[in-house]
Formats: C-alpha cells, structure tokens, sequence
C-alpha cells in the first residue's frame, strides 16, 4: 500500500522537461508575435530607463539579450532534468498543475513587458544592464556546479545509510562549506541579475516570487540536515556555523 501512495502522481523528468521547453516558447511568443494585447506601464516598459534607451534599444534589439539570458536559464534546466536530476518520488497532481501555471504565467508577463515595438521598451542604464548580465551568467554556472555536485551526493548515500544509519550524506566542498542549499542561492541570483538587466515590475515580481519560495525550501531542508545529522548514535554532527541559504547571514 505504501508503495502504491509512493507512485502516484506525475513523472517528474516528463512534467519538469515539458514546463521548461513551454515556458521558453511562452517568452518568445510574448515578445516576438505581434497583436497581443500589451499592458500599460508599469506592467511592462523599464521602472529606471537609462537616457538614451530608446536609441540604444532601436540599434541592438536588446530584448533578443533579455530572450537569450531566459532561454540560457531554461535550456539548461531542461538538460538537468534529463540528465542530472535524481528524481525519487512522484510529483502530486497539485504540484505538476501548480509548476506549469506559475512558470508560464511569469513567462508570459516577462516577455511582455520587455517588448519594444509596441510598447516602447527603454533600457536601463547600459552600465546595469551590463552587471545584470554578469550577475546573471555567474548564478547560471554556480547553480549548474551545484546541481553537479549533488548528484555525486547521491552516489555517496548507500555507503553512508549502510555504515551511518542515515539516508544522505553531509554536502561538503564549494559553497557547500557555508550554506546547506547553494543552488538556491544561485538560482536567486540569477533572477536578481536578470532584474538588473530589465528592470521591469514582471522581473521584480518574479525575482520576489522565487526568493519567497526558494527561502522557505532552504530553511526547511537546512532543519532536515539538523534533525538527521545530531551527532548521536555514530551519526555525524551538522556543522553548526553552516546557515541555510545566505552564507554567514541566514
């Protein structure tokens, strides 16, 4: 019977592949075809225009940047699920309803709101719009690390559930040392880069969004590590100066 409550639900990699591939098609419809309905400022259009934004966007198209940075984000999630992740459960049918709508949603309005030829998008300052791309690439390639070093984690759980009693194993190495979820951390990141470089009110919404929800996973899995590593009965202990998410701060 447990088993059976186990396999219900959704397979993850097919749920999580299709949300991916959709929400990069929901941004580019949004920005490229034309006659959709576009929303009043500051729905969309920059909240901080830099002073010669119209000019610059007119010459480079910048909002083909703003695609490129999104498809980066989730073409390589994509290729994670696929070949990455470890999935051991399967997704609830809330959960694989809910995934889909909020990231499609969020797709739909980003790419919306950085659109120029029919709303008159400006960028902000070149200057920012420059660290938010830096910013963004240097969450992109952390979060990757991340997630590569997690499935070499996963290797390392039968050794220890066998010798340890506990079912995983205490991550170690990289930013692994300061906070239990650095790939959380970098996936914020990556969004508050991103937000740097648009600076439109659907980037800040979504920037907040991700955080919100990112948090509450780190603090629940940091407890998690806690609870599971007490240091009792030959179980190693958590480090204790380890935080959650923001190294030395939370």
């Amino acid at each position: 019977m447990a088993d059976e409550v186990v396999q219900r639900g959704c397979n993850p990699v097919f749920i999580n592949a299709l949300t991916y591939i959709v929400t990069m098609a929901v941004f580019l419809v949004a920005f490229t075809v034309p006659g959709i309905t576009i929303l009043p400022f500051p729905a969309s259009g920059c909240l901080i225009p830099g002073p010669d934004g119209t000019k610059f966007a007119e010459a480079n198209n910048i909002g083909y940047l703003f695609v490129a940075l999104w498809a980066a984000h989730f073409l390589r999630r994509t290729m994670e699920v696929l070949f990455v992740h470890d999935y051991r459960r399967n997704m609830t049918y809330i959960e694989s309803i809910g995934a889909p709508v909020y990231y499609w949603f969020f797709a739909f309005w980003n790419g919306l709101a950085i659109r120029h030829a029919d709303n008159n998008y400006k960028p902000t300052f070149m200057a920012m719009a420059i660290i938010g791309c830096v910013v963004f690439l240097i969450g992109e390639i952390g979060n990757c690390h991340c997630h590569l070093l997690l499935r070499s984690f996963r290797k390392m759980k039968r050794k220890s559930y066998l010798s340890m009693k506990t079912k995983h194993v205490i991550p170690s190495g990289y930013m692994f040392e300061f906070v239990s979820c650095p790939h959380y951390f970098f996936e914020i990141l990556s969004w508050f880069g991103f937000m740097l470089a648009t600076w439109t009110l659907a980037a800040v919404v979504f920037l907040v969004a991700s955080a919100a929800t990112l948090v509450t996973y780190a603090y629940k899995k940091h407890n998690a590590y806690l609870k599971e590593f007490d240091g009792l009965a030959e179980r190693e202990l958590y480090p204790r100066n380890r935080k959650a998410l923001i190294p030395f701060i939370f």
